[in-house]
This record gives C-alpha cells, sequence and structure tokens, in this order.
C-alpha cells in the first residue's frame, strides 16, 4: 500500500519531499496551543506568557527544521511568520493588528522564523568544527584546508557545493556553508554553543536593524 506521506520521528515527509504538509501540521499545532493560552489569558503575567510560549509553542518551530523548512514555497514561510507575529501579540499584550517590527522582536528577544533557522543551521556547523556533532554530519560538509594564510575570509570555513537544482538547494550541505561562511570571525569563536548562539543573535539582530522594511507585519 502507498502513502503520499509518512511520519517518521515526529517529522511528516510528503512525496514531493516539499515540507508542506510538516509546516501545516506545525501551524495547526501552534494554533491550538496559542489559543489554549489565550483561554487561560486572565491568569498570565508578561513574563509567563514568554514563558510558555518557548516551553509550548517555539520547539514546533524549530523542531527537526532542516529537514522541511528549507524546501518550503514562499507563501508557507509567510504563514509560520504570521504565527510566530501572533505569538508575540499575545505574550506582549498587543492588538490583533498591531504592527510587528524591530522594536517588538527586540523587546521578546526572539528572532523571526527564518533568522531563528539561520541560527540553528549555524549551531549544526559550529559543533561540527568542535567536534559536538553525530558522525554523519561529519559526511555533510567539508572544511576548506587552509593553506597556511590565517585571513579572516579563510578562519573556519567550508566548501559550497555547487548545485543547480532547488532540492539540492534545500539540503544542510549547501545552505549550511552558506549561511555559515557569512559570519565573522568573532562570532565563529563562541566558546560554546551557547556563546555561540548568543553571538549569531546578536549579529542577525544588528543584520535586522539595518534592513528592516516593515515585512514582518502579517
Amino acid at each position: 500500500m502507498q502513502h503520499s506521506k509518512v511520519s517518521y520521528l515526529g517529522c511528516i515527509l510528503d512525496e514531493n519531499l516539499n515540507g508542506e504538509s510538516m509546516a501545516y501540521n506545525v501551524i495547526k499545532k501552534i494554533n491550538m496551543k496559542l489559543m489554549f493560552l489565550y483561554r487561560k489569558n486572565k491568569f498570565l503575567t508578561p513574563q509567563l506568557r514568554r514563558m510558555l510560549c518557548n516551553a509550548l509553542i517555539q520547539p514546533h518551530f524549530d523542531y527537526a527544521s532542516t529537514a522541511w523548512y528549507p524546501s518550503l514555497n514562499a507563501n508557507l514561510k509567510k504563514k509560520l511568520q504570521t504565527m510566530q507575529n501572533k505569538c508575540i501579540r499575545f505574550s506582549l499584550f498587543l492588538g490583533n493588528r498591531t504592527h510587528i517590527g524591530m522594536t517588538e522582536f527586540d523587546k521578546i528577544n526572539w528572532l523571526p522564523v527564518n533568522e531563528r533557522f539561520m541560527q540553528i543551521t549555524s549551531a549544526y556547523v559550529f559543533k561540527f568544527f568542535n567536534n559536538k556533532t553525530p558522525a554523519y554530519i561529519k559526511e555533510v560538509f567539508e572544511p576548506v584546508i587552509d593553506s597556511g594564510r590565517n585571513t579572516r575570509n579563510s578562519f573556519l570555513q567550508l566548501k559550497q557545493p555547487s548545485v543547480k537544482s532547488n532540492f539540492g538547494k534545500s539540503s544542510l550541505s549547501f545552505f549550511g556553508p552558506q549561511y555559515w561562511n557569512k559570519l565573522s570571525k568573532e562570532v565563529k569563536e563562541g566558546e560554546n554553543v551557547n556563546s555561540f548562539k548568543h553571538r549569531v543573535k546578536k549579529h542577525l539582530f544588528k543584520r535586522m536593524e539595518e534592513t528592516e522594511t516593515g515585512l514582518f507585519v502579517f
């Protein structure tokens, strides 16, 4: 018997491998939990709201995201950002039509969905260079061999695979180096995974401040 999609370790894989089934499942789960939290609205302080969103909702955005998020079309990525914006409005006691921009992200200390994905992916590469990844990850990335010039651009670089198909561009071996190689030497030198994530978040927030165009209001 053939199936158009299958669930494996909580990740839904569909026949087109475009992440669509998983994205809709994530949106459904987030919407249900957010509705539950709104029903408990009067009992929750701002601190509790943010804490519960972090504990109950954020993991749905993150779980196995490298397997499904990169393949999503722009419309589905927009829907995911819309769901995160709803969580921000809930956490900050904002109205349903309140604009969500850099001020709100900074106040709640959350990265937008796409930037959060970049942070998670970059952390995979950081673990790779620090020998903290499973054996299979070691076959995904290929470091650039330093020719003796310890320059800013050659520090802990990955080879960027040459791919032509969209499927290839949605693979960890492609977008991992793409994100990582753009990070500065100072960001890559984090003492541990947590400090590295903090540096990446700071870097992405700075980039957002420089390029904000109101694209977060959905």
